[in-house]
C-alpha cells in the first residue's frame, strides 16, 4: 500500500476508470464474445456496493478499476479508444437520465437493495448472477433515453449469453457513473479538461506498478 491515500482528483478517476473498464468489457463481448475475468468480477461486485463514496471500498482501488486506466491515461486514442470513450459517455449521461428520473432511480436502488439483503447472489459471475444483473438493468436503466448503443459482431450480438454480459457491465458501468458525478466528475472534464485527467491516470499506474495505492 502507498503511504497516502489518492487525492480527490485521483478518486475521480479511478471512478471513470470504472466506468471505462465496463465500457472495455462492453467493447470485448460484443466484439469477441468474450471478456477480461478480473475486471468482470471487480466490475459486477461493485454493483452491490451502495452508499459508499469511496473508491477503494466501492470499486477495489487501482486495482478494481486496472484495465480502465490506459484510455484515460493514454495521449492519442486508436479507434477502439474512441468507441470504448463513446461508450464511457454515453453511461455518464445516462446516469444523470437516471438522477433527473427518481421513480426509475428509486426502482433501481430498491431492487439492488432487495439483492443484496437478500444475499440473492452468491457469485456475481455465475450466470445465475449475470442475468439477475441484466433484468435489473433492463428494467430500469434500459428504459431510459437514449438507450447505450454496444456496437461488435452480429454473431455474438445476437448470443442471449453475450447480451446479458453486456447488459450487466453496463449496469456496473452506470454505477461507476454515479460515482463519478458525486466525486464531481462532469462530462466536460473528459472533453475539455482530458490532460488533467490523463496525468492523474498516469501517477496513479505509475504508482500501482511500483506497489503503491
Amino acid at each position: 500500500m502507498s503511504d497516502r491515500e489518492p487525492s480527490r482528483d485521483e478518486q475521480r478517476v479511478l471512478a471513470l476508470a470504472g466506468v471505462c473498464q465496463c465500457a472495455l468489457l462492453a467493447q470485448e463481448f460484443a466484439r469477441r464474445g468474450h471478456g477480461q475475468p478480473e475486471p468482470l468480477r471487480c466490475a459486477l461486485e461493485s454493483i452491490l456496493v451502495l452508499n459508499e463514496n469511496d473508491t477503494e471500498m466501492a470499486l477495489g482501488g487501482v486495482q478494481g478499476v486496472y484495465a480502465g486506466l490506459p484510455d484515460i491515461a493514454r495521449k492519442s486514442p486508436d479507434p477502439s479508444a474512441v468507441e470504448r470513450l463513446r461508450y464511457a459517455i454515453a453511461m455518464i449521461d445516462i446516469q444523470k437520465r437516471l438522477r433527473r428520473d427518481t421513480t426509475a432511480a428509486s426502482r433501481l436502488r430498491s431492487q439492488l437493495e432487495e439483492i443484496r439483503d437478500g444475499k440473492t447472489i452468491q457469485d456475481p459471475v455465475s450466470p445465475e448472477g449475470i442475468a439477475v444483473f441484466a433484468d435489473i438493468y433492463s428494467a430500469t436503466v434500459s428504459l431510459l433515453s437514449p438507450k447505450i448503443v454496444i456496437r461488435g459482431s452480429e454473431r455474438h450480438l445476437k448470443d442471449e449469453t453475450i447480451v446479458l454480459k453486456v447488459r450487466a457491465v453496463l449496469l456496473a458501468g452506470v454505477r461507476a457513473a454515479y460515482l463519478f458525478h458525486e466525486l464531481g466528475g462532469r462530462k466536460w472534464q473528459i472533453l475539455l479538461g482530458r490532460k488533467r485527467l490523463a496525468d492523474s491516470a498516469r501517477r496513479l499506474l505509475d504508482a500501482h506498478s511500483m506497489g503503491g495505492y
